[in-house]
């Protein structure tokens, strides 16, 4: 952290104070799992889901660097990073085949 710019710091302290609604992750993962969930485990889910948001800016910022941009992060910028992980294999895989595919 003491190697962090001012820009960088603000952004960290931001994602440290960021949280997902534990009771509206809670639903949604009731709703998705059919069944219910303890408090725990929205928790968990809710830190997850964080994780996966991160993830997904830091990457956008690294290629926004690449491109030499700078600004807010685009939508173009997080469908890109989104692809990115996924082609190195960083993103969980559906178990489960697709109904309709």
């Amino acid at each position: 952290m003491g190697r962090f710019t001012a820009d960088q710091l603000d952004r960290y302290e931001h994602y440290r104070r960021s949280g997902f609604p534990k009771t509206q992750m809670r639903r949604l993962v009731q709703n998705v799992a059919g069944c219910s969930i303890s408090v725990p485990m929205s928790i968990v889910m809710s830190g997850l889901a964080k994780m996966f948001v991160g993830d997904v800016i830091e990457t956008a910022r690294i290629i926004m660097s690449e491109q030499q941009e700078e600004g807010p992060i685009r939508p173009r910028h997080l469908r890109q990073a989104y692809r990115r992980l996924k082609l190195e294999g960083k993103l969980p895989v559906r178990s489960r085949p697709s109904l309709f595919r």
